[in-house]
C-alpha cells in the first residue's frame, strides 16, 4: 500500500554527506529502501537543533533542492496539488527555523520559493521565534514567533508542532488562521513522553482539520522495550482515531537509520527499522482494526486531501 510518510531527516543526511565530498546522496543512500517500503511521497526534512547559522540553514534546503531536481527520472518536487502518480514525491520541510532572528518575512518568502511547504518553528530548543519541548515551560510563542506563523499562513508553508512546548502550541492554535500538523507525533496518553500530544491537543488538531503523522522512534510509542513496535504504534492510531476520527491521522516515521551517534536504527522500533520497513505498520493497522479503507486514509489519502486543500 502506498505511503505518504512526512517526517525523515533526508535535508540533513544530504548536506553532511555532501560535506564529505559525496554526491548523488538520494540515489545512493535513499531512494531504494523508500520504493521497497511503498513510500511513495514524504517530508524530506532540514533539521536544526538550535545552533546552526543562516549559512547553515540555506545550505541545506539548497542542496537538497539540488539533489530532488537532479533525480527528475525518479523524484518530482511536491509544493501543492495533486502528487505524481509514479514519482517519488519530495516535499522540502524544515525543523527548527533557529536561525531565522531577522527580516522574518522575507527569510520565511525565500523558504517558499525553494519549494519548502512545511515547517516547525523551533526543535526541542527556544529560539528567537518559539519554545521547543525542553525549553522554559512558561515562554511559548515570542511576538517574532507570531508574525512568522502570520506570515507562513499568507504564504502557504503549513506549521508543524511536533516539537512544541505546550505553551507555545496553544499560542500557535491561537494565532493561526490555517491547520496545524503534527508531523511527527504519537498520543501522550499511551506513552507519557514531553513530545507525544494529549488527548486535548489530539482533538485541537482535528478540529481545525488538521493532522498528525504516526512516529516510528521507539520512546514514542512505548517505554517497555518489548512493546516499541508497529503493533503498539497501531495502537496509538487506534487511541488517536476514538477521541478525534479516522480523518486526522497519518503517518511520520521519522527514520534515522542514516544518522550516526544516538540515533540510527537503535532509536526506532523493533520492526519498523528503516524505509524498507514501512509496511509492517500497514500490516498492524489492519491486524488492530482498521478497515482496508480507513488504512489507505492513514497512509495516504488523509495527506494527500490536507495537502491539496491547504497549500497555495
Amino acid at each position: 500500500m502506498r505511503i505518504c510518510d512526512l517526517h525523515a531527516d533526508i535535508g540533513m543526511d544530504v548536506l553532511s554527506k555532501h560535506r564529505k565530498g559525496e554526491r548523488n546522496v538520494l540515489r545512493k543512500h535513499h531512494i531504494d529502501k523508500l520504493k521497497q517500503g511503498e513510500i511513495g511521497w514524504v517530508g524530506m526534512a532540514c533539521f536544526f537543533e538550535g545552533h546552526e547559522t543562516m549559512d547553515d540553514f540555506k545550505a541545506m534546503i539548497q542542496t537538497l533542492r539540488k539533489e530532488i531536481l537532479g533525480n527528475p527520472e525518479t523524484i518530482s518536487l511536491y509544493t501543492g496539488g495533486n502528487p505524481h502518480e509514479t514519482k517519488l514525491n519530495a516535499m522540502i520541510t524544515v525543523e527548527g527555523m533557529c536561525p531565522i532572528q531577522e527580516r522574518i518575512p522575507s527569510t520565511i518568502r525565500w523558504m517558499h520559493r525553494q519549494g519548502v511547504r512545511v515547517a516547525s518553528l523551533s526543535w526541542n530548543d527556544e529560539n528567537t521565534l518559539s519554545t521547543g519541548v525542553k525549553g522554559n515551560p512558561s515562554r511559548g510563542l515570542t511576538l517574532q514567533g507570531q508574525l512568522a506563523v502570520k506570515t507562513m499562513n499568507q504564504i502557504g508553508i503549513i506549521v508543524d508542532v511536533s516539537h512544541a512546548s505546550e505553551k507555545s502550541f496553544w499560542d500557535i492554535l491561537r494565532v493561526s488562521q490555517a491547520p496545524m500538523i503534527a508531523t511527527h507525533s504519537n498520543a501522550r496518553r499511551l506513552a507519557n513522553v514531553e513530545r507525544n500530544l494529549s488527548d486535548q491537543q489530539i482533538k485541537a488538531i482535528a478540529a481545525q482539520q488538521g493532522l498528525i503523522g504516526l512516529v516510528a522512534a521507539r520512546h514514542f510509542i512505548s517505554s517497555e522495550v518489548d512493546m516499541q513496535t508497529a503493533d503498539t504504534l497501531a495502537k496509538h492510531a487506534r487511541h488517536i482515531a476514538d477521541i478525534a476520527g479516522i480523518d486526522v491521522l497519518s503517518i511520520g516515521f521519522d527514520y534515522m537509520d542514516f544518522l550516526e551517534g544516538p540515533f540510527g536504527t537503535s532509536a526506532m522500533a523493533s520492526d519498523l527499522q528503516n524505509a524498507a520497513q514501512a509496511q509492517n505498520l500497514i500490516q498492524a493497522l489492519r491486524n488492530n482494526g482498521f478497515s482496508k479503507e480507513e488504512t489507505e486514509k492513514i497512509a495516504w489519502g488523509n495527506a494527500a486531501s490536507f495537502f491539496e486543500k491547504n497549500l497555495k
